[in-house]
């Protein structure tokens, strides 16, 4: 009797685990950035400051499904002036492997568009008028 009920407590034991690490996987699956916070910085002077720090978990999904729906494409490219910003993508859950991400942000002339590099990737895109403004938004709300 004792047996059966060590088994049937380890059973729900491990039942109770599987639940816990499914529910963990699937809040994540819904917000893959729930674990991400957003830098945001602009040139002063010779460097960049961090003037921002975005850490409310529907923006940050708000910055990065735009950053995603970037029609990138693979090129070099050399612009004539530093970016107007960049944003720096910061893991914090150690626990999780997570390597950083920095996108460097340029507005067009016209200023109607923004332009966006993925530092050290040959990837570069621009990004459509709707989706510029409502980055262009986010970086500017103080």
């Amino acid at each position: 009797m004792r047996k059966s009920f060590t088994a049937g407590l380890l059973l729900l034991f491990m039942m109770s685990f599987l639940v816990a690490c499914n529910q963990k996987e699937a809040s994540h699956q819904q917000n893959p950035y729930q674990n991400l916070n957003l830098h945001i910085s602009r040139l002063e002077g010779q460097s960049y400051t961090v003037y921002k720090k975005i850490v409310d978990n529907e923006t940050v999904k708000t910055v990065m499904s735009v950053l995603l729906d970037v029609p990138w494409e693979n090129a070099k490219v050399s612009m004539s002036r530093q970016p107007d910003y960049k944003i720096h993508t910061i893991n914090t859950d150690p626990a999780i492997s997570y390597e950083p991400v920095t996108y460097a942000v340029w507005l067009t002339p016209k200023k109607d568009r923004l332009e966006v590099i993925i530092e050290g990737k040959s990837k570069y895109g621009k990004m459509t008028k709707k989706d510029s403004e409502k980055l262009f938004s986010i970086l500017e709300t103080p």
